[in-house]
């Protein structure tokens, strides 16, 4: 019998999707012996499944283009306010226009050796943020240390609104175009096609981690057991020719490998071998725990591949980076923020009786209690009942949340806005809190915590964080906690910039808040 026969006496054929495509079913593949089909021999790249379309190539195309046209724009920019409108020079000018070239071709070309249009970062964390704004730093220094050592005539006017004008719009453009990925990824377009090989609870969680969220970009199409342990070479050659063949059956771009010990070193070896003729991408789950992020980085002792984990203190230049930051964007909110808190803080006044500011006490950094201070949303009084309306946190929270009787008409619009919270950039400013970090819990929320979610007061709380832009009041309990570890697990500059982009909208949309 055939492999093919085998697999349609055994397993249901996979419902077709409106575009052709297979359904996302997960099937277990037994270890069997397949028949010899043309790559079976370990060596040989003969007969190999074709090359596959890297979903994603539409969208670096995408990124390219648009990143030239916004780089041009940019130079353009800067020529005209800087030279052309003051002092009316000669747009055939060959100095000044070849300034604008040269910048606007380097920029690309250092854009595309920082891999900013790799699809392996595309669409999903922080890294391509973090490469775009790395290739304009590079860009940016180069053109001032060049100027400088040459004695260029470069003003200074054209090179600093080039690179602002620019810096800003590669953003804006990068963030447009992931908002369009996440709404093609949800009706099931330019997804990885993905097989699992791995077994057990491994496979199982590895599975459910890609599956969990369309967004990420992952669609699990089929699940290989992993091999025995003590696997012969034919033996193993047979189990990895039953993988190729899956993955050409399925039509599968990226194979996810769940950390497991019969998945060792030779085979993960074998495996990435037979995928370079294919060109399919091999990710591999690390079986250290939840540990990936800046704080990881790789060096080699003793010729092996070792991953260095540091501590996740924010110390030295990065403690300064993240203060300079707080300092900087705190008092620009505050300036923002005033006009607000003005006219929300008469809307109090007038409508009940009692301050206008209330001030809570939470949790801040190192288990330290601080006062936070919020524009009076409640009646007075109010915060005395909270256990007996709201209670502790189970599956009907979020329906006591939005019948909270205690929230005053004008309290329930500054919460849609989030206006109640503004205040809380002083703090920031202050240095009791951060602009980006774990959100403060109240001091009665205290016995919730496990013994690992202590780790979330490793850092500042922040005026946002990856809760506020995951749902808000709408997240349970459990992946809070969650959101909060993975940030003090993870923080970068780049992370903080994504999620104060991500607060704007939730701001704007208003979900999940109560």
């Amino acid at each position: 019998m055939s492999l093919d026969e085998g697999k349609a006496a055994s397993e249901p054929t996979p419902a077709t999707g409106p575009e052709g495509r297979h359904e996302a079913e997960h099937h277990t593949i037994p270890l069997r012996t397949p028949a010899r089909i043309g790559w079976a021999e370990a060596h040989s790249h003969r007969d190999r499944p074709h090359l596959r379309r890297d979903p994603l190539r539409v969208y670096a195309m995408r990124a390219f283009f648009l990143d030239l046209l916004v780089v041009i724009v940019a130079g353009a920019t800067g020529f005209v306010l800087r030279w052309a409108i003051p002092y009316s020079v000669e747009l055939n000018d060959p100095t000044y226009l070849s300034f604008v070239i040269i910048i606007v071709a380097a920029w690309m070309v250092v854009l595309v050796m920082r891999g900013a249009y790799d699809t392996r970062i595309l669409g999903v964390g922080s890294e391509e943020f973090k490469r775009v704004v790395g290739a304009t730093a590079v860009v940016f220094g180069a053109v001032a240390i060049v100027a400088f050592a040459l004695k260029l005539d470069l003003s200074r006017g054209f090179v600093l609104i080039t690179f602002l004008v620019g810096f800003v719009l590669l953003l804006a453009v990068r963030w447009a175009l992931r908002a369009w990925l996440r709404h093609e990824r949800r009706y099931g377009h330019f997804l990885h096609r993905t097989v699992v090989v791995g077994s057990g609870p491994s496979s199982v969680e590895i599975t459910d981690l890609l599956d969990r969220d369309p967004v990420a970009g992952f669609a699990v199409v089929d699940v290989i057991d992993e091999p025995a342990a003590d696997l012969t070479e034919p033996q193993l050659d047979a189990w990895l020719d039953e993988v190729m063949t899956r993955i050409s059956l399925e039509d599968a771009d990226t194979v996810a490998v769940a950390g497991s010990p019969a998945l060792g070193h030779t085979v993960v070896q074998r495996l990435a071998w037979r995928l370079e003729g294919p060109r399919i991408d091999l990710l591999v789950a690390p079986t250290v725990g939840d540990i990936a992020g800046p704080r990881v980085t790789m060096r080699m002792a003793a010729d092996l591949p070792l991953l260095h984990l540091d501590e996740p203190h924010l110390t030295g230049p990065k403690r300064a980076i993240k203060r300079t930051l707080d300092i900087v964007f705190g008092s620009l909110l505050f300036v923002l923020f005033l006009p607000f808190m003005v006219v929300a803080a008469i809307a109090v006044k007038v409508s009940s009786r009692g301050p206008v500011l209330y001030f809570q006490e939470r949790i801040g950094r190192g288990g330290q209690i601080i006062k936070v201070a919020k524009i009076r949303t409640m009646y007075v009084g109010s915060d005395k009942h909270r256990h007996e309306i709201i209670g502790a946190p189970d599956a009907l929270i979020l329906d006591r949340y939005k019948q909270d009787p205690r929230i005053t008409p004008v309290g329930r619009v500054l919460r849609r806005w989030s206006i109640d919270e503004m205040p809380q950039v002083v703090a920031v400013i202050a240095g009791t809190m951060s602009l980006v970090g774990p959100r403060p819990v109240l001091v009665d929320e205290m016995p919730l915590l496990g013994d690992a979610d202590h780790r979330r007061h490793l850092t500042k709380p922040g005026l946002t964080g990856l809760w506020q832009v995951s749902g808000r009041k709408e997240t349970d309990w459990e992946e809070r906690m969650r959101l909060d570890l993975d940030y003090v697990e993870n923080w970068s500059p780049a992370l903080d910039l994504v999620i104060v982009a991500k607060t704007v909208k939730a701001v704007l949309m208003g979900d999940g808040a109560y």
